[in-house]
């Protein structure tokens, strides 16, 4: 595996390990796509990676606005 390969899978796994943690406070439980090596292009990943910071950051507003 190379470099960039690796740090694909480490920012995949920190960010389903982030929502996971926020399945936790808020109860709800959510199905977080594993990144599988060379499985996406460079624009799929952002795209992926994009999507799990959003909703992420969406269940937080929603955490704290209640």
């Amino acid at each position: 595996m190379n470099e960039v390969e690796e740090k694909k899978n480490r920012l995949n796994l920190e960010m389903r390990s982030l929502l996971s943690i926020i399945d936790m406070i808020d109860g709800k439980t959510g199905k977080y796509v594993n990144y599988v090596e060379n499985s996406l292009n460079e624009s799929e990943f952002l795209d992926l990676q994009i999507q799990l910071v959003s909703e992420a950051k969406n269940r937080m507003i929603d955490i704290f606005k209640d």
